[in-house]
């Protein structure tokens, strides 16, 4: 092979560092095919004593070479992908491997046969590791991720993910067996620290006439926090932070039986705003906002050019201007506002006797929301911090990212 051919290989393959998996890493940003792909291969090397008669370099192989079809179509999560998407990889890999040089192709073609067996009673030892370990792979970088980047149907699917291809390779069912007891434990983490989303908070803690009822989502590539907050007898309610996924959104609101008469935005950063344009039409409801943030609810440019924003972000203008001190009305329930600057000009928390919706002032970890942003000012911060700190000690916090806490 000379070496314009092999820089063509080159770049090629480079493009599955681009394609990234339905999968998030635990640091909460996407996978690429070729991270699975090289974490896959690690768990075939460390698995060498277990399986000392297996040909580890073939397997190995395989491990490397399985995605490389997503070159070219992409990564589709097995519980969408069709036959006609595994025909299309199929072919698009068989036309790229007709093209190397002799060498590579006849070994490619046979490595690909042997691996498409892999399900089949004459498979090979190592075809049926590989399609094994392939699934736990997958399981196990759910396991790694923030439970919050999960959907629904992958709270079972991890526990029977790959069952019938571990159960095909002999001394391989302690791994799958240790991987669930990792997936059980996380979903009841997730459950006690409020992550499952279809959780409804009693805050019996908060001292005011009437105590509200507060649905908490997680929601958007920053698994920002969007509030549903309301009066439990008369079902008045606001939307606090619109970050995303106004369909699901919604669907609580029809759930839970909600009359959405305001919605409350603690800034105007993308990440908190994004199914605002979808809720108005929706909903009607009234938009509030601090008169300072107000102009970025209409900065489409500034919002869009985020990396995060898919579905492009339309204007939509506030309807109330909201300054230090006003009263919000709510059913019985009565909410005050504080202007908090610092992670931008107009950064507004919304309190109710002893609890706050205060967006990214201040987080679980003790961490402040970033100031390096446009409109961000340490100094501001800092007295921010310092109001919370001082006039709110046994308040119970509710930040825009991560769980609830108390100060």
């Amino acid at each position: 092979m000379d070496w314009k051919n092999y820089l063509e290989i080159m770049h090629t393959l480079e493009k599955l560092k681009n394609q990234t998996r339905h999968s998030y890493t635990s640091m909460g940003r996407h996978e690429s095919v070729a991270e699975h792909s090289w974490r896959l291969c690690m768990m075939a090397y460390f698995l060498a004593d277990r399986f000392p008669d297996l040909n580890q370099n073939r397997l190995i192989e395989m491990c490397l070479f399985h995605d490389i079809g997503e070159i070219f179509t992409g990564d589709i999560p097995a519980f969408q992908k069709t036959d006609a998407d595994r025909e299309k990889e199929d072919r698009l890999l068989v036309q790229w491997i007709e093209k190397l040089p002799d060498f590579y192709r006849e070994r490619l073609t046979d490595l690909f046969a042997e691996m498409n067996r892999a399900q089949m009673p004459d498979a090979s030892k190592e075809a049926a590791l590989y399609k094994a370990l392939d699934k736990m792979e997958a399981v196990l970088a759910h396991n790694e991720s923030d439970l919050r980047t999960w959907i629904p149907l992958e709270y079972d699917l991890q526990l029977t993910y790959g069952a019938d291809e571990v159960a095909a390779v002999p001394g391989l069912q302690g791994l799958k067996d240790a991987v669930n007891e990792e997936t059980r434990s996380k979903i009841e983490t997730g459950r006690k620290s409020g992550y499952v989303t279809e959780c409804i908070q009693d805050l019996t803690e908060i001292a005011s006439p009437e105590n509200p009822g507060i649905i908490r989502l997680v929601l958007g590539d920053c698994f920002t926090n969007c509030y549903l907050v309301f009066d439990r007898k008369t079902k008045e309610a606001m939307i606090i932070d619109p970050a995303d996924d106004a369909s699901k959104i919604l669907q609580e609101v029809q759930k839970n039986s909600l009359q959405i008469k305001y919605i409350f935005v603690t800034h105007g950063h993308a990440d908190h705003v994004l199914a605002l344009k979808a809720l108005k039409e929706a909903l009607n409801p009234v938009i509030l906002i601090s008169r300072m943030d107000a102009p970025r609810l209409t900065d489409e440019t500034s919002i869009n050019e985020r990396p995060y924003v898919v579905n492009k972000y339309k204007a939509v203008p506030a309807d109330l201007l909201l300054t230090d001190g006003d009263e919000i009305r709510l059913g019985n329930l009565l909410f005050q506002t504080k202007l908090l600057p610092g992670h931008t000009e107009g950064s507004m928390a919304l309190f109710t006797g002893n609890s706050a919706f205060t967006g990214d002032l201040l987080f679980a970890d003790g961490r402040h929301g970033k100031t390096s942003l446009p409109g961000g000012n340490e100094t501001e911060m800092t007295r921010s911090l310092a109001y919370l700190k001082q006039n709110c000690k046994g308040y119970h916090i509710y930040p825009g990212h991560k769980s609830d806490f108390q100060i």
